[in-house]
């Protein structure tokens, strides 16, 4: 059957007639060429498979095909995903499945839990971090899983998730030598390598369901890229009537901006235009307020009702989740965002427009992106079944800058993939982790375990020496027993399960047994000197953090010189401790935002990360008998809901946050107990509706307890 023919009917054979069924209720009649493609080269059988394909050609489909044909074969299937953004969208897509039977499952957090429960799940998502802590947690049914599906598998090239990728390759293969690989990319010029390491079919793929023109915009000109040549056309002199053109047409706008500043200033611009095309948006606009009404969000709100809206990592999770609903019901009509979703959801418009060209990058200055990124970008043009062609723009300055662009960008090709495995934080983290799960043992194993990874592949150079240095180190740090068999401790067994970096578990377990008592500040600073932990930067107006530092000098546990090359760090690390002191004792969302220089969204990340270090100190403490534990258990939970030790009772009640719980302890309401008997105090206070389901989850608590 030719490949641009074939109908969703044709695989009956293969997923079912219930399986065909769900696709045409999804508006699925015929396959894309690349699905074909995928279909006629083994994605049936039991081949392994690279799958390189541009944004918005049907990648995901290929593996939904995949998994469920597995599933009927009594397989078991694990999809990862970079995100958590993205494994939440991936899961509500891939739901459509439960009507016939097949249970998907979704698990993205805590990385000590061996989530028993996921083993009746038929398709598993999680992330790569998560997959990969289930492994070291020695998760029952990691065994059983049949079908890998690896997505995005290009970010193999990423510093900060990439060796987790290919070592999770490494340990599900040795767990299971039969276990197939589908691997999901956008279109990368080495995407032949990444195949060879997998010993995987490739398929690769230049076509897209709409037609994509690339191009330079420079004030009232369009260089367009049409068949080879470029061709000139009239357009306006800014980017607000670039913007007009497309929404009178119908189309929707994303453009992406260097900085999250940028992003912003350039929605609300937008929304005098995007006003004009979009309907009442007043409902969504509120629920940008429901969790916080801070200055950004207020912001945030008026672009919405305006039918624009910014995105970046400063915006808190449901806002970001609000703005993409917005956006695919096509009632925000322009997204202004930092480059970090083009790597994210999927959201695709008719015209993508990219005005920062420049990134700045520490100790460099402002460089230009690569071509990947501009690819990624450029990738997010044209909606399926919604636009003819899809539009991606350079904004550039002049007619010589747009001719650069040109072939900078558009005609070239985007950077080899890399192993970033090699940096001493990843095989540190990676050998004690195989070690203790006696993945291997010996100098030689632990050898052949990393000439199995992409490193490996690309590098003929031996690893032995880096290796050897690493054991000798976490030996010294107590991690690991030596000799010609190594074995990893107790302690480093819990380390490795606890997913933080030896070198964080080194420091929590020197202090575990050097200091019998410490105060919250010193405890909090301690988990700031972490390499897990992400730190503030230091403003020119932050000379107050050095007297506060001062201040709570005796009570911390390392205080450099002011002279040593470590000062400036020390106080980036202390800052961001003084931020998440400022959050346990209750100051305010948005006054700790301004104090800090920070926004929402920085602020919740930092605090999840810090309750997961302070878990992970609170577990050392505990191996060690310290009676320090107690009181880092309990600002792990006051860190969890933002406040002081006398509301903990409070916030763990569902629909009571900070706010709420300060109100009713201020009233004389210090417990459940005191809300039941006093509930019309506590609906004066917080609102009947919140009572209300309160009182009715409680009840719900007491039927399941008996």
């Amino acid at each position: 059957m030719r490949s641009d023919k074939m109908e969703i009917e044709s695989l009956r054979q293969y997923i079912g007639s219930y399986g065909v069924d769900i696709l045409e209720k999804s508006g699925v009649r015929k396959l894309y060429p690349p699905q074909a493609q995928a279909i006629e080269r083994g994605l049936f059988s039991s081949r392994n498979m690279v799958i390189a394909i541009p944004t918005a050609s049907g990648k995901t489909l290929i593996a939904e095909l995949a998994m469920v044909h597995e599933i009927i074969k009594g397989g078991k299937c694990l999809y990862t995903v970079p995100l958590r953004a993205l494994a939440n969208e991936k899961y509500r897509e891939f739901r459509r499945w439960n009507d016939i039977g097949i249970e998907v499952a979704i698990s993205t957090g805590d990385y000590e839990s061996r989530d028993d429960w996921l083993g009746n799940a038929d398709i598993i998502i999680t992330t790569s971090e998560k997959a990969d802590s289930l492994v070291r947690n020695q998760a029952e049914w990691i065994g059983k899983v049949s079908l890998l599906v690896i997505d995005e598998i290009h970010l193999l090239d990423s510093a900060k998730r990439g060796a987790v990728i290919e070592i999770l390759v490494a340990k599900l293969r040795k767990i299971n030598p039969s276990l197939r690989i589908i691997a999901l990319s956008a279109t990368i010029p080495n995407a032949d390598e990444i195949a060879e390491w997998l010993g995987a079919e490739l398929v690769s793929s230049e076509w897209r369901p709409v037609p994509l023109f690339e191009g330079a915009f420079y004030p009232g000109r369009i260089l367009r890229l049409n068949g080879g040549r470029i061709e000139e056309i009239n357009s306006g002199r800014s980017i607000e009537e670039m913007v007009d053109e497309t929404l009178k047409n119908g189309g929707q706008v994303l453009i992406f901006e260097s900085t999250r500043r940028y992003a912003e200033s350039s929605a609300e611009k937008l929304a005098k235009v995007a006003g004009d095309y979009c309907d009442d948006n007043r409902d969504i606009a509120e629920e940008i307020l429901l969790e916080n009404d801070g200055e950004m969000s207020q912001k945030l709100a008026r672009c919405v009702a305006n039918g624009t809206a910014f995105h970046h990592a400063g915006l808190l999770s449901y806002q970001r989740e609000i703005v993409e609903s917005g956006f695919r019901e096509r009632r925000i009509r322009v997204i202004c965002a930092t480059p970090t979703l083009s790597a994210g959801v999927n959201l695709p418009a008719r015209r993508v427009i990219i005005k920062g060209m420049r990134r700045y990058e520490s100790g460099t200055g402002n460089v230009l992106i690569g071509v990947g990124e501009y690819k990624q970008m450029a990738g997010r043009a044209g909606r399926p079944g919604l636009d003819e062609f899809g539009e991606a723009i350079i904004l550039s300055k002049s007619r010589s800058e747009a001719l650069n662009f040109i072939e900078r960008y558009i005609l070239g090709k985007p950077e080899r993939i890399t192993s970033k495995l090699g940096a001493e934080n990843h095989l540190r983290f990676h050998t004690l982790s195989i070690i203790s799960e006696e993945m291997a043992n010996t100098q030689e194993e632990i050898e052949e375990f990393f000439s199995s990874t992409f490193f490996a592949y690309q590098n003929e150079f031996t690893m032995r020496w880096e290796i050897q240095r690493i054991i000798l180190q976490l030996e010294k740090w107590g991690f690991v027993n030596g000799g010609e068999v190594y074995s990893a401790t107790e302690i480093g067994r819990l380390v490795s399960k606890l997913y933080i970096d030896p070198l964080s578990g080194f420091i929590f377990k020197e202090s575990a047994n050097r200091y019998p008592r410490l105060s919250d500040i010193a405890i909090l600073h301690l988990i700031c000197r972490s390499p897990d932990m992400e730190h503030l930067y230091l403003r020119k107006s932050d000379t107050w953090i050095e007297e506060e530092a001062e201040y709570f000098k005796e009570e911390l546990t390392y205080f450099p010189s002011h002279y040593s090359s470590d000062y400036d760090w020390f106080m980036r690390e202390f800052k961001t401790a003084l931020m998440l002191y400022d959050w346990i004792n209750e100051r305010d969302d948005d006054v700790i935002c301004s104090k800090y220089g920070i926004a929402p969204g920085d602020l919740r990340r930092i605090v999840e990360t810090a309750e997961w270090l302070l878990h992970a100190f609170t577990r050392i403490l505990e191996f060690y008998g310290s009676d320090l534990a107690v009181r880092s258990g309990k600002l792990e939970e006051r860190m969890k809901f933002g406040v002081k030790d006398e509301l903990v009772e409070l916030v763990r009640l569902r629909w009571v946050g900070r706010k709420r719980a300060r109100k009713l302890y201020n009233a004389g309401i210090k417990n459940v107990g005191d809300l039941i008997r006093n509930r019309k105090v506590a609906e004066g206070l917080i609102g009947k509706r919140i009572v209300d389901r309160i009182v009715s989850d409680l009840n719900l608590n007491e039927q399941g307890k008996s």
